[in-house]
């Protein structure tokens, strides 16, 4: 029976994941970090009816961090990782809905940085795989899948030893660069630093597994 209204298209399946990124905040002049986390849910549409990435924040209200949970260059980063994530499984965007969540203590996420490891969220939550433990990522990611540049990486190592990981993954070119040498600071850390160029090596190194 038809009739007039909004119309609900049916997804073929959906899958939801949680994955930790690196974010270090910076209230005056005191940088400083803590553990966050974005909970994805991928949805496959039966009928292309174009990308959609949703974001279901609320609002935040500590101090200087009021305002929503994430930025507007942290949501333009998720729209590049749902494209870079879709054609990493070989599958058309236009079937991909995108919801995701923020979990943070107290202050909005921000930057391009959370990219790559939210593409990979969006990669697992397609393939139904599981996050090893201990390995975590930081990266801008493009819509092809390559991942590049970002900054304070020294500050992000700080933040992901104290949080437990053992593996960083990072961009090509970045353990050492003018700003850093990343290499005393992760001996003594006694964590790994690993560059890679694209989210289907950083994949492999996250999950165990290929994409295919």
């Amino acid at each position: 029976m038809l009739g007039s209204g909004t119309v609900v298209v049916a997804a073929d399946w959906f899958y939801l994941t949680t994955i930790p990124l690196l974010s270090v905040a910076n209230p005056g002049d005191k940088p400083i970090g803590a553990p966050s986390y974005a909970i994805i849910q991928v949805a496959h549409l039966s009928q292309p009816l174009g990308l959609e990435v949703l974001f279901n924040e609320g609002a935040r209200g500590l101090g200087a961090f009021q305002g929503s949970v994430f930025g507007a260059d942290w949501k333009e980063a998720a729209q590049k990782a749902a494209l870079a994530a879709s054609r990493a499984v070989g599958e058309d965007p236009r079937t991909w809905q995108v919801t995701l969540k923020g979990a943070s203590p107290g202050y909005s996420m921000h930057g391009p940085s959370a990219s790559a490891a939210l593409a990979i969220a969006m990669v697992v939550a397609r393939r139904g795989d599981a996050l090893l433990p201990g390995v975590v990522i930081t990266g801008d990611v493009d819509p092809d899948g390559r991942i590049s540049a970002v900054g304070r990486l020294p500050e992000k190592l700080l933040l992901a030893a104290s949080a437990g990981f053992t593996i960083i993954l990072i961009p090509p070119g970045q353990i050492r660069t003018p700003d850093w040498d990343l290499r005393p600071l992760a001996e003594g850390l006694n964590v790994k630093v690993i560059e890679v160029p694209t989210i289907i090596e950083a994949y492999e190194r996250m999950t165990g597994k290929g994409v295919p």
